[in-house]
């Protein structure tokens, strides 16, 4: 089996849309989809483009964002493994994808096509009903970014972004947590509904009250209490 079969399999076993389907179906799933590789900076599609299926990362890092009439940018989602993204139009009649969706590092997805999943889910509809509790976790999870962004202050969203990718790559079982950025403070901000400024005086708030410390691209947690005090 190839390296790319084996991660691809490995990978759906950790999807929150699926975890609570059975082996059979996973590598049911796995058959129907296709393996793609982005470059950095590249689109995976544009919104209003027509909607053909949906992604899951493999390796890599994917922008969902959208353009405001005004020209100015709000990223929905940063996806990294095993995180998926363009689910939500999955069962909309001839949808278009609602945002745009850009690598911002070399990326590896696995390409699900609609077609082929609603064949499958004809033919399993056990399937459609497991997927309905991940449906229901995105949807609350897209409600706490919306309340934190129109009543937080960026430090404590801030604060909140950084308890999350500790808590996804491991490291806050460390004695001293840490993450390195592998994305631009632009994008960050954007992330977080603010500009760059306002997160550099975010950035610099924290670590004057010695909660992080800041190296290069590389951010260290030196009082973890505090910090998720403040991401509440």
């Amino acid at each position: 089996m190839k390296p790319e079969e084996n991660l691809k399999k490995e990978i759906l076993r950790n999807v929150p849309l699926f975890s609570e389907m059975d082996v059979s179906h996973l590598n049911e799933i796995s058959e129907i989809g296709r393996i793609e590789q982005f470059k950095k900076n590249q689109h995976i599609f544009l919104e209003n483009d027509y909607y053909r299926g949906f992604y899951i990362v493999l390796k890599g890092n994917i922008k969902v964002y959208r353009i405001s009439a005004e020209g100015k940018e709000y990223i929905l989602h940063l996806r990294k493994p095993p995180q998926l993204f363009a689910d939500v139009p999955l069962f909309e009649e001839g949808g278009n994808y609602p945002a745009n969706a850009q690598a911002l590092e070399d990326s590896l997805l696995l390409f699900i096509s609609k077609e082929e999943f609603a064949g499958l889910i004809r033919k399993n509809p056990s399937i459609a009903f497991k997927m309905l509790a991940g449906f229901a976790k995105r949807m609350r999870q897209m409600t706490k970014k919306m309340e934190e962004i129109s009543t937080k202050e960026v430090s404590n969203r801030l604060a909140g972004f950084i308890i999350e990718e500790i808590e996804k790559n491991g490291s806050i079982k460390l004695k001293e947590p840490f993450l390195c950025l592998t994305i631009s403070k632009a994008t960050v901000a954007a992330y977080l509904g603010t500009i760059t400024e306002t997160l550099s005086r975010a950035f610099k708030k924290l670590q004057e009250e010695n909660i992080i410390v800041v190296n290069g691209k590389k951010i260290f947690v030196k009082d973890l209490k505090k910090l998720k005090q403040l991401a509440g």
